[in-house]
């Protein structure tokens, strides 16, 4: 009897622990029993920043979590805390360490707002603990509220709407007052040199005529071509007859740019004639080109081989009869000056 009776205590007592074990881990540290930790007991609490908002404004939820140590904590997430008028728009977590460098609290804080005028519940506040012993779900003892208010409390209805505002006039900027007279000033110099051009093409006319620079005088082109040939050096290379080819042929394209004269399809006893017709003939400057003209023959048609200094000789006379011709040019006609 007495076995019994000691029975009927044990479960009497069991009964009791266990509802009582249950209630410590669903509920509030704030309000039961808190959840044992290696680092100490955890706490869950809850705040808002503001009770009362207007419609569209943003609160910010603050769920903190003390003691939990290194206990891996899971919070809810923003699609969970989102419930009927309620959004939840952003979350994140800091953290609070304590002066022995373990983790004192967890705030965890979530943007919140709603578009509808009221009071709404802020639900679903469930922060997972993963404890020693299993997974734990703590959730604060008191639910939270926030109250959705139109601006100030104003009542729409009793508002007077303004009409319609006309837009300021802005003051007018330089491009605003010249683009129009500048885009017609563009677009008639396309169709004037469209017409240009084609009047140029049918005309049979260069549309861009380059303007000539100044002549260079006969003399000084001639000079300049006979020095270019000194420094080919065509007969030190054997090449003789090509050598007083284009010697000869340098005299006489100077004897056309001076006076006409035809000579590159004159013999050298024509050239000769024709020069001495001319009013700035000398006796010394025919000597010369005759001198030059019959050492060349020689040399194309007899197939001579003049010496070297012979060749020099050549050169020479034919700098000098440049030069003298010019010269003279220039004693018979000083107004016309360097024009040939």
């Amino acid at each position: 009897m007495k076995r019994l009776k000691i029975i009927r205590y044990w479960l009497w007592g069991c009964m009791w622990l266990f509802p009582a074990t249950l209630c410590a881990q669903q509920a509030d540290s704030t309000g039961g029993a808190p959840l044992p930790d290696r680092h100490g007991a955890i706490h869950v609490t809850a705040s808002l920043d503001s009770s009362q908002i207007t419609v569209g404004d943003q609160v910010t939820l603050h769920i903190f979590v003390d003691g939990s140590g290194a206990t891996p904590v899971a919070f809810p997430t923003v699609e969970a805390l989102t419930q009927g008028a309620v959004e939840a728009l952003t979350a994140h977590t800091d953290t609070v360490m304590d002066e022995s460098g373990h983790i004192k609290r967890l705030d965890y804080q979530v943007t919140l707002t709603s578009f509808d005028a009221g009071k709404h519940s802020v639900g679903n506040i469930v922060v997972r603990i993963d404890g020693n012993d299993g997974a734990v779900q703590l959730s604060p003892a008191d639910s939270l509220q926030m109250e959705v208010v139109w601006m100030d409390g104003a009542d729409t209805t009793q508002c007077k709407m303004k009409g319609d505002v006309a837009p300021l006039n802005e003051p007018y900027t330089f491009w605003d007052i010249a683009r129009w007279p500048v885009l017609i000033l563009i677009a008639a110099a396309i169709v004037a040199a469209l017409v240009w051009v084609i009047m140029r093409r049918r005309q049979n006319k260069p549309v861009f005529v380059l303007p000539k620079g100044k002549p260079v005088p006969a003399d000084k082109r001639a000079l300049a071509e006979l020095e270019a040939l000194r420094r080919k050096e065509l007969w030190q290379k054997g090449l003789v007859k090509r050598y007083y080819t284009d010697l000869t042929d340098i005299v006489r394209r100077y004897l056309h740019a001076m006076y006409g004269i035809k000579a590159a399809e004159m013999t050298s006893r024509q050239t000769l004639r024709a020069f001495h017709s001319v009013a700035d003939w000398s006796e010394e400057s025919e000597a010369l080109l005759r001198q030059l003209l019959q050492k060349a023959d020689m040399v194309k048609f007899a197939k001579s081989q003049p010496e070297s200094f012979e060749h020099d000789q050549a050169m020479q006379n034919a700098v000098d009869f440049v030069r003298q011709v010019a010269e003279t040019h220039r004693i018979n006609n000083p107004e016309k000056g360097d024009e040939k």
